[in-house]
């Protein structure tokens, strides 16, 4: 029988490499999957845009566009410098294959 620790110390224990690969393929099916997600990504592409070019080429209101943008970056897909939305290295992955 497990005691208690033991048991603690399984529920919290990292993934395994297996379903942390697992995990992140689904996460970015799920982003690529999504029609706002691709639009978000294209349009800020390679060279990034700020949240006024994006939402006056894609008309998405602020709660749509907070949304999905919060989305992207948990999902390390998006990063925001000095005010600018870009694509990480996976954003960029996922560009290439959504274009």
């Amino acid at each position: 029988m497990l005691e208690k620790d033991d048991l603690d110390d399984m529920i919290m224990a990292a993934p395994s490499e297996r379903e942390r690969v697992k995990m992140e393929h689904e996460f970015m099916h799920k982003a690529a999957s999504h029609p706002i997600r691709r639009q978000l990504v294209k349009k800020i592409g390679v060279f990034g845009a700020t949240k006024d070019e994006v939402q006056g080429e894609t008309g998405l209101d602020d709660k749509i566009f907070n949304y999905h943008t919060e989305f992207l970056i948990n999902g390390d897909l998006l990063n925001i410098v000095n005010g600018k939305y870009f694509l990480t290295g996976k954003g960029l992955e996922m560009l290439s294959n959504i274009s």
